[in-house]
């Protein structure tokens, strides 16, 4: 017995019709069977092995789309209808196939991103992570489409080439957008400051905020946001203040001549002790540097132990408060610009 179904110029036989069915059909509960052992393996494993969890992921998540289109188009092969119109079929297995490796170069490109890329900031490597793997999906999909229409028979070179004359354009117009997102890959790769660093770039200092795609943002001391697009970030010379483990300080105060030798003699350890009164410092020197014209010299040095830059600068206050106390009190003068007229009778 036969079966008259209206197709272009085919009939299909019960035979044939039970056949593709049953294709169908077991196609779609072995997809299942393997998305739900995949989803158990997945939860055994994913405490000792995370990066294999999500290997077992990607077959535990197939899409329903992937689930009704693969046996689809296996049971097409044996129903001559599958050919009317030509390609539709197998242009949906291939989408579904490639929406299906998409995920799987996803999971490959997390893996090696993961074992193969260590900056010092863990924000560069999720941030890198995600602009790879959304070039990455576009570049699927893009070819993804491309395959589709191909198969089912609509003419690319057209096409291609009216795509390849407007992105020669886009590229020429965005020349410096494209140079600003390629520039965000050697900041992010190669870490030359952090967020949170206090950096120099191009005679701008401050705070690094956000690292963006296209652009550097810096917070000056005043508040003040500084944008730096990144093809110039990556094309200046960065002073990065933040990668110090300790901070040394050197200043010179100048005295009046008209100080005592004896108060002049207890400068050093008057300041060695007021900078020994502070935590995470470290005295290293005080001396009489130079006599100059006007002024004797005092060089002071010392280290604060942190890498933070502004318990630096609240220190480094401190100290040069307590100095003018203590000067005061002992009545050490700190020479200025003066100018001293000699009348001679």
């Amino acid at each position: 017995m036969k079966l008259s179904l209206f197709t272009r110029h085919a009939r299909i036989t019960s035979e044939e019709l039970f056949l593709a069915g049953a294709i169908f059909i077991g196609g779609v509960a072995i997809l299942i069977f393997i998305k739900r052992l995949c989803k158990y393996l997945g939860r055994k494993i994913a405490a000792k092995h995370p990066l294999r969890k999500g290997f077992f992921e990607i077959f535990g998540n197939f899409s329903r789309y992937s689930v009704l289109i693969i046996p689809l188009f296996a049971a097409s092969l044996v129903l001559p209808f599958a050919k009317v119109p030509d390609g539709v079929f197998a242009g949906l297995f291939i989408f579904a196939v490639m929406r299906e490796l998409g995920r799987i170069l996803d999971y490959i490109l997390r893996v090696v991103m993961e074992k193969g890329f260590k900056p010092q900031d863990p924000k560069t490597k999720h941030n890198l992570i995600a602009i790879f793997r959304t070039i990455l999906q576009i570049g699927v999909w893009i070819i993804a489409t491309l395959v589709f229409f191909n198969t089912i028979g609509v003419a690319l070179t057209p096409l291609l080439t009216s795509l390849g004359v407007g992105g020669v354009a886009v590229a020429f117009a965005s020349q410096k957008l494209i140079e600003d997102f390629f520039s965000s890959f050697s900041i992010m790769s190669s870490s030359p400051f952090r967020i949170g660093d206090i950096v120099t770039i191009k005679n701008f200092t401050g705070t690094v905020k956000k690292i963006g795609l296209r652009s550097t943002s810096l917070e000056t001391v005043e508040g003040k946001s500084i944008v730096i697009p990144n093809r110039l970030v990556v094309a200046e010379v960065i002073e990065n203040s933040g990668t110090i483990e300790m901070r040394r300080k050197r200043f010179s105060l100048t005295i009046t001549y008209e100080t005592p030798v004896e108060k002049v003699r207890k400068i050093p350890q008057i300041i060695e002790e007021i900078i020994k009164k502070h935590k995470k410092t470290t005295f290293e020197r005080a001396v009489l540097k130079e006599m100059q014209a006007s002024n004797l010299e005092i060089l002071i040095s010392y280290v604060v132990e942190s890498d933070d830059w502004l318990l630096a600068v609240k220190i480094h206050e401190q100290i040069l408060l307590e100095i003018l106390e203590v000067f005061a009190k002992e009545g050490i003068g700190l020479a200025y610009p003066t100018q001293t007229l000699y009348v001679k009778k």
